[in-house]
């Protein structure tokens, strides 16, 4: 069967599931189709709004970790205080909380995101009894028989995953998982939304099913139960019963935690009109696996006319005047290079100056023409919806790339590849390491006194190196925006030339994404908010398998995956080359064959790559590059 007929079948079952909502003929990575295409994700630009709903340890929260108040409300089995997520680790004792959840009166909103944990975190106090380093029954009893969640069917639940991954030099956080119980491999469940005024009067209603998500079940990484530890040394050899916190951490942490999430709404025609109040209000899940403990989320009704004018009107350049309106929803990001001093391309050794802007969909600038918002202004909720780097929300409700805003400039676009067991890229990126230049750099808010006070500037400059190649350059700028219930990532690439006019490309080594990732399943609905035109950018972060782990990630995700209807030992549907096929590392296999060779390459998972790819960062280098796995299907060429 060729890939023409492959990819057509593959289509029509995606089609059966409700993969694809829409029949759009524009591009994958088209946004703000127009008021007459009904594109929810394009906004108030759009038929109805995506709503997020986030909860921690029985609160409703912001997504900047704040909880949200419940005000006069009477809520029985709200609590009157919530622990504060971004007050650290381990969690502090939980005080009143303050925040609010403002929606729109009156308008189109459809559910994108139902996301709840609940955990508990202290530090440890040394000397630790060697057995509760491996002591996970301890764990999985809590799990089961103490948590929020302790009413769902835990039957099945197996021991998963023992993940190690880096906190730096020599240090390291250690996740166990719980996998396999019957709630979480479900696919029948509901989850039905009411929309409550302040007497309890339910005033709208729509009930979604499981399959409306896209991002349904633990396969994802966003549903989970685990055990996570952090500052600890590495092991000494597999299954070392002793603890060894790391030198440079202190007592380490201890983390366990549930967490239910479904997200990126399949069917976004599930639409419900937010009733016509002002004031206080409710929005009430109630999931039908756990019927008896609803979720509820405190609500501020705001009505059109009563908005306050915090965004800023933009003149002809693209570029915030003083004058101030509304915001709307959505989030648009644009890139202003300062011309190269041949007024053609830049060249070796230039300064490349740039400054960034940031709108809603309806045009509007977010933020003053030279600068941001500083970090308190984004946890106090008067930023607009912009959000910055938070690492309580990434460690502590494990909600990875939720918030993080910065740049990244790599090129030329046709050297881009992944390096596989080496830090030696052959290409230029700026900066050198896997993580983008942060917008706030999450490193400083403790050290500079005034720093989460200061306004961030909007211009920034990356000098180039004296041999950089010729070709196309990119500038990668990731942004997020949380905004009256609505919360977006998107991830936008800028072009520009070095060293030549004449442009260049992605190596053409992976793709076809659009296959299955196109209209709501879009890639730019998903995880980073990337279009599927730069899904080969992906490399400038996540260019080698100890970093993020993303060959693990995405190979076990499609496999696990209950939507991805391709068979298994196929590769040649996603890469392109035989050469992109015939490098695997051993953290690839591990996607679908866990625990290849077992523990011998133990050692190589904990040691500094030093420049030299290696038998883990790289099989083919070892064995398989002579004889690549007979049991796949790989490109002839």
């Amino acid at each position: 069967m060729n890939l023409h007929r492959k990819s057509l079948l593959l289509c029509l079952v995606l089609l059966a599931s409700g993969c694809d909502v829409f029949t759009t003929t524009d591009a994958e990575g088209t946004r703000g189709r127009g008021a007459k295409a009904f594109d929810p994700y394009s906004s108030s630009a759009s038929g109805a709004i995506s709503l997020s709903l986030l909860y921690f340890n029985g609160c409703a929260i912001l997504p900047n970790g704040e909880p949200v108040s419940r005000g006069s409300l009477n809520l029985p089995g709200y609590p009157d205080k919530c622990q504060r997520i971004n007050d650290s680790l381990p969690l502090k004792d939980p005080a009143p909380p303050e925040a609010k959840m403002p929606i729109v009166a009156g308008s189109l909103y459809f559910l994108r995101e139902f996301t709840a944990m609940d955990a508990v975190a202290t530090r440890l106090s040394l000397p630790v009894d060697p057995a509760f380093f491996n002591d996970r029954r301890t764990q999985a009893t809590w799990i089961r028989k103490q948590s929020r969640f302790k009413s769902l069917d835990w039957s099945g639940m197996t021991i998963g995953r023992d993940e190690w991954r880096s906190q730096g030099e020599a240090m390291f956080q250690r996740e166990t998982f719980f996998e396999n119980a019957a709630w979480m491999i479900s696919d029948d469940d509901t989850f039905k939304l009411e929309v409550l005024d302040a007497d309890g009067t339910v005033r709208a209603s729509e009930t979604y099913g499981r399959k409306d998500f896209l991002a349904e079940n633990s396969v994802t990484g966003r549903t989970r139960a685990s055990w996570t530890l952090y500052g600890l040394s590495r092991p000494e050899y597999p299954g070392d019963p002793v603890m060894h916190p790391s030198p440079d951490f202190g007592t380490p942490i201890t983390h366990t935690g549930v967490k239910v999430s479904f997200a990126n709404s399949t069917n976004p025609f599930k639409s419900f009109r937010m009733p016509q109040l002002t004031g206080e209000g409710v929005i009430r899940l109630t999931w039908s696996l756990m019927p008896e403990e609803p979720f509820v989320f405190p609500v501020t009704f705001v009505n059109e006319p009563d908005r306050q004018a915090t965004c800023y009107k933009l003149d002809a350049a693209g570029l915030a005047t003083e004058e101030q309106v509304p915001c709307g929803f959505g989030l648009e990001q644009t890139v202003r290079f300062q011309k190269p001093n041949n007024g053609k391309y830049f060249m070796p050794g230039e300064t490349v100056d740039f400054q960034i802007s940031l709108h809603d969909g309806d045009g509007n600038g977010l933020h003053p023409r030279d600068s941001l918002p500083s970090y308190n202004q984004y946890l106090a909720s008067e930023s607009n919806g912009i959000a910055y780097f938070n690492e309580w929300m990434i460690t502590t409700f494990r909600d990875a790339s939720s918030s993080e805003a910065g740049y990244k400039v790599v090129g030329p676009l046709d050297q881009l590849k992944v390096v596989n067991g080496t830090y030696s890229l052959p290409y230029f990126a700026y900066p050198e390491t896997s993580e983008p230049k942060f917008i706030v750099e999450p490193g400083l808010l403790r050290v500079i006194a005034g720093y989460v006070d200061a306004q961030q500037p909007t211009r920034y400059s990356v000098k180039l190196p004296s041999d950089a190649k010729p070709g196309t350059y990119a500038l990668l700028l990731k942004g997020h925006r949380s905004f009256m219930g609505e919360r977006l990532n998107r991830l936008d690439s800028f072009m520009f030339q070095v060293g030549q006019e004449k442009p260049t490309s992605y190596p053409g080594r992976v793709g076809n994404c659009q296959i299955c990732h196109n209209g709501v399943n879009s890639l730019v609905n998903l995880h980073h908010g990337m279009s599927v035109d730069h899904v080969e950018s992906c490399k400038t972060c996540h260019f080698d398998e100890t970093v993020g782990h993303i060959s693990d990630m995405v190979h076990r995700l499609h496999m696990g995956s209950r939507k991805y209807a391709q068979n298994k030992a196929d590769c040649t549907l996603c890469h392109l080359t035989r050469e992109s096929t015939l490098r695997p590392s051993i953290m690839a296999c591990n996607g679908c064959h866990v625990n290849a060779h077992g523990t011998e390459y133990f050692d190589l998972k904990f040691e500094s790559l030093q420049n030299t790819p290696n038998a883990y960062g790289n099989c083919a280098n070892a064995c398989h590059v002579t004889t690549p796995p007979s049991r796949h299907v790989i490109p002839a060429q």
